[in-house]
C-alpha cells in the first residue's frame, strides 16, 4: 500500500467529501458531513495530533481519528474508515491509532474502543485478530417525515421552550447527569462539550428544546440540521431521573420531529445503544422510528 498517511487540512475537504460519498454508494455507510469535517479541522493543533488520512494518487482512501476526553486521557475512541474496505488498509490505520492512543494516555494500558458497521467484515476481523472484544450493539434509527408527526402531549403544567443564552451550564450538567446510568458514560469538560455542540457551524438555538420544572431542567432535546442535508439529526434526547416515566421523552421526541419537519427536514436520524436500559429503543419505535443501520462496538486494553 503506497498511500501517504498525513494530517488532513481544509484543502482536503473536496476529496474527503468524495471519499464519504463513495463509501455511501458502495456500502450504504454514513459518516461525517462536510460541515462536521470543517468544524473538526478548525481545531488545527488537535487535528495534527489526532487525525490522519490516507492519500493515494490524489484520492483519499482512508480516515482515522483518535479522541480522548480531557478528564479521561486513558480512554480513547477510534473512528476508522477505508475505501475499499480491506483488512490491510484497516491494519495500517489501526497501527497508527493505537500508537497515538498510547502517546495520549497517562497509564501504561489505555482503554480503547472502536466501532464497525455490522457488515464491515474486514474491519471486524482485524479488530478481533488484535484482541478487541465485542462490547455492545448500536443502532441508527430513522423516521420519514412525509406525514405530520403526532402532536405531543405534555404532562400537566409543563411546556417546551427553545435554548437561550445562559442555558449552557444547565444543559451541560443535565446531559452528563442523565447519561450516568447508561453504559460506559463519558466524562467531558464543559469547554469540550461547549466546543462540540455550541461551536458547531450547524448549531441553531431554535432546534434545542428544553422543559423546565421551576428552576430545574427536567428534559431536553438537542437537534441539528446539517447544511446541505435533508435529514435532521437528534444526537441527544434526555430526561433526568426525577421526571422519567411521565411522558416527557415521547413529548420531546414528537416535538423535535415536528420542528425539524417545519425546518425542511424529510427525515430524522439518531443513534442509540441497542441494549439501553432506559427503554429508549422501544420509545423510538413507538414514535414510528425504525432501525436503518447497525454497528458493533469493540474494546481493548492496550498492553
Amino acid at each position: 500500500m503506497n498511500a501517504e498517511l498525513r494530517p488532513p487540512t481544509l484543502d482536503d475537504l473536496p476529496a474527503l467529501v468524495e471519499f464519504y460519498e463513495e463509501l455511501r454508494q458502495r456500502y450504504g455507510a454514513r459518516a461525517l458531513t462536510e460541515g462536521q469535517l470543517r468544524d473538526d479541522f478548525r481545531r488545527t493543533e488537535d487535528v495534527k495530533r489526532n487525525y490522519r488520512i490516507a492519500v493515494e494518487d490524489g484520492r483519499v482512501t482512508g480516515y482515522v481519528s483518535v479522541w480522548s476526553p480531557e478528564p479521561q486521557p486513558d480512554r480513547a475512541y477510534l473512528m476508522i474508515r477505508a475505501l475499499p474496505r480491506e483488512r490491510a488498509a484497516y491494519a495500517r490505520l489501526l497501527d497508527w491509532a493505537e500508537a497515538r492512543s498510547r502517546e495520549n494516555a497517562d497509564a501504561e494500558s489505555p482503554h480503547v474502543q472502536a466501532s464497525a458497521d455490522h457488515d464491515d467484515e474486514p474491519l471486524l476481523e482485524e479488530l478481533r485478530a488484535r484482541g478487541y472484544e465485542f462490547a455492545r450493539h448500536f443502532f441508527e434509527m430513522e423516521i420519514d417525515l412525509a406525514g405530520e408527526p403526532a402532536e405531543p402531549v405534555w404532562p400537566d403544567g409543563f411546556t417546551v421552550r427553545t435554548f437561550r443564552p445562559g442555558d449552557e451550564r444547565a444543559v451541560y450538567a443535565a446531559d452528563l447527569e442523565a447519561f450516568e446510568d447508561h453504559w460506559d458514560p463519558v466524562d467531558v469538560t464543559f469547554e469540550e462539550w461547549r466546543d462540540y455542540f455550541l461551536g458547531s457551524s450547524d448549531f441553531d438555538p431554535e432546534l434545542w428544546f428544553l422543559v423546565d420544572d421551576g428552576d430545574e431542567l427536567a428534559g431536553f432535546s438537542l437537534c441539528f440540521k446539517h447544511s446541505g442535508e435533508t435529514a435532521g439529526h437528534l444526537p441527544v434526547l434526555a430526561v433526568r431521573r426525577p421526571w422519567r416515566k411521565r411522558g416527557f421523552g415521547t413529548a420531546l421526541l414528537l416535538h423535535s420531529f415536528r420542528e425539524l419537519r417545519r425546518h425542511g427536514c424529510e427525515k430524522v436520524r439518531l443513534n442509540v445503544d441497542a441494549e439501553n436500559l432506559t427503554g429508549a429503543v422501544k420509545l423510538y419505535e413507538r414514535a414510528g422510528m425504525y432501525v436503518s443501520q447497525r454497528s458493533e462496538r469493540y474494546s481493548k486494553e492496550l498492553r
